[in-house]
């Protein structure tokens, strides 16, 4: 699913300004050179315009509609990352440090955490679309191949895993109506020296999101990985396979959007409904047809309700689950 949270960083003493850091006979500092590594790694055209705020770096991050997300790196690796969704919800992420080290700005936005964990630097990239990336970079064959991240999300709300290998940021509903999603943790990835694809996966115990990284004899160091958090942007009603079976011939023909979003137990007062008509309401229909034959999940996505003016129904697709 699109939406915003992310995480990424870097070592040293916060920096001010995003001047390189240099070492006193004038070559890149560590945090520098990390920061290239890592870099070269994510790209930088993504990044959001972050500045230095209360001892660490700030983004706040506004979409089309006006919709804003903030985004906060931590002061040191003992921190964690904050992304303030528009509706003041705060997801937190940990860094999976193994000592406290004060964090640099360094390369095109990038705060690291040098040396914060055995053979490993950590780092912090705040992305354009409200979200954050945290980065590790393991330097070589010592550095641990598993990390552990604490994620601290807001109350009623758990990371369900997604066909893609990351995890959906699920408000579970009070009543009979639909769980919603309000972030996401993207697929993991990890890449070894020379670019290259190294295998990695993620699981969750408890609150504790893990992952591991295939490292082997032929890896070339050092390896960046990266789990990705947002929040905020849009708002994802899901429906389970059962759901999509009861509720199949209601969808098929329901004579208006705001009928059938009061047969899928929709509150109408929380999303527009009645936007849902014409094409788009036949569109609907044809996915959960699909979802219906082939046992698959529906996910029907919304601006965010009670923070753009006019809430208003962008799609929907179904999905393995």
């Amino acid at each position: 699913m699109t939406s915003g949270i992310v995480a990424t960083t870097v070592a040293g003493a916060l920096l001010m300004t995003i001047a390189p850091t240099a070492t006193a006979d004038g070559l890149p500092s560590q945090a520098e050179r990390t920061a290239r590594i890592i870099e070269g790694a994510t790209g930088t055209q993504d990044l959001a315009a972050a500045v230095p705020q209360n001892g660490a770096l700030t983004a706040s991050v506004t979409d089309e509609s006006g919709v804003t997300t903030t985004a906060r790196a931590p002061k040191s690796s003992a921190g964690e990352i904050e992304i303030t969704a528009p509706d003041g919800s705060v997801v937190g992420l940990s860094l999976p440090q193994s000592r406290t080290v004060e964090g640099s700005l360094a390369g095109a936005g990038t705060t690291v955490y040098t040396d914060a964990a055995a053979s490993t630097d950590i780092a912090v990239q705040l992305t354009a679309d409200g979200g954050a990336r945290a980065l590790t970079s393991l330097k070589d064959a010592n550095a641990p191949a598993q990390q552990r991240y604490e994620l601290n999300l807001p109350a009623g709300t758990q990371a369900v895993a997604n066909e893609t290998g990351g995890f959906d940021l699920v408000r579970r509903s009070d009543s009979d109506g639909p769980d919603v999603a309000i972030g996401a943790i993207d697929a993991p990835w990890a890449k070894d020296a020379n670019g290259k694809d190294v295998p990695t996966s993620y699981k969750l115990n408890g609150s504790t999101l893990i992952q591991d990284v295939e490292i082997n004899k032929d890896t070339a160091f050092p390896v960046v990985a990266d789990p990705k958090v947002s929040t905020g942007w849009f708002l994802y009603v899901k429906f389970s396979k059962s759901e999509v079976k009861k509720y199949e011939s209601k969808v098929k023909y329901a004579p208006g959007g705001a009928v059938l979003c009061g047969l899928l137990a929709i509150p109408l007062a929380s999303v527009a409904c009645g936007a849902i008509t014409g094409g788009s309401l036949t569109h609907l229909a044809g996915v959960w047809s699909s979802a219906a034959k082939y046992k698959k999940c529906v996910e029907m996505k919304f601006t965010l309700p009670g923070i753009t003016p006019i809430p208003t129904y962008i799609g929907a697709k179904n999905y393995k689950c």
